[in-house]
C-alpha cells in the first residue's frame, strides 16, 4: 500500500446490471472505457495490467468471489471529489444480492477498516464523510447506487437486508 495515499472512507457501488447476473471486470473496465476513464500507464503495468480503465478497486460477484480492480493504492475512478482517499467496491448486481455478495462485502469491508484505521460507521457530512458509505450517500450524487442503504445494512449488524436479498438460482 502506498504510505502516502490516507484512505479514510470505503464507497459501496453497484455495476447496474441484472441482479445476480455474473458480470466481469473486463465488462466494467469496458464501460469505463467509454466513460473516458484512464489508469495510470505506470500502474497499470504493475497491477492488472489487462485492466486499462476500471474505477473500481474491488468487485464482489454473485458467488462471493473477489476480483481485484486498481491496486488499493492506486488512486479510483469511482466517486468524484473523494477517490484520492477512498477505496471503491462494486456489487455486481443493482438493488438485490445474493448472500455470499452480502457475506463477501462484510469481509471486505472488516478487511479494509481494520488494515486503514477506517471506522466502521456511516460516512457522512457529521464526520466529513469518514467511514462507509454507498455512492448515493456522498453530496452532490443523484444515484440510486449501490441499490439499498448503506446506514440500514450498518444499523443492522450488516446482516444480509431482506428486499435486498437474492438467492442464487440452483
Amino acid at each position: 500500500m502506498n504510505p502516502t495515499r490516507t484512505i479514510d472512507l470505503i464507497v459501496i457501488h453497484c455495476s447496474a446490471t441484472p441482479d445476480g447476473r455474473w458480470t466481469s471486470t473486463l465488462d466494467i473496465d469496458h464501460w469505463h472505457a467509454q466513460r473516458g476513464f484512464r489508469r495510470d500507464p505506470s500502474a497499470a503495468a504493475r497491477f492488472n495490467p489487462d485492466l486499462r480503465s476500471i474505477g473500481y478497486h474491488w468487485v464482489l460477484y454473485p458467488n462471493g468471489a473477489r476480483a481485484a480492480g486498481r491496486h488499493p493504492s492506486e488512486v479510483g475512478a469511482h466517486a468524484r471529489g473523494v477517490n484520492s482517499r477512498s477505496l471503491g467496491i462494486c456489487l455486481v448486481g443493482t438493488d438485490r444480492f445474493t448472500y455470499p455478495q452480502w457475506g463477501a462485502l462484510l469481509d471486505q469491508l472488516r478487511h479494509l477498516c481494520a488494515a486503514h484505521r477506517v471506522p466502521l460507521q456511516l460516512a457522512d457530512a457529521s464526520n466529513g464523510y469518514r467511514g462507509v458509505c454507498g455512492h448515493r450517500d456522498l453530496a452532490g450524487v443523484n444515484k440510486e447506487c449501490p441499490g439499498f442503504d448503506v446506514g440500514d445494512w450498518l444499523a443492522g449488524d450488516m446482516l444480509p437486508l431482506r428486499n435486498h436479498s437474492l438467492e442464487l438460482p440452483k
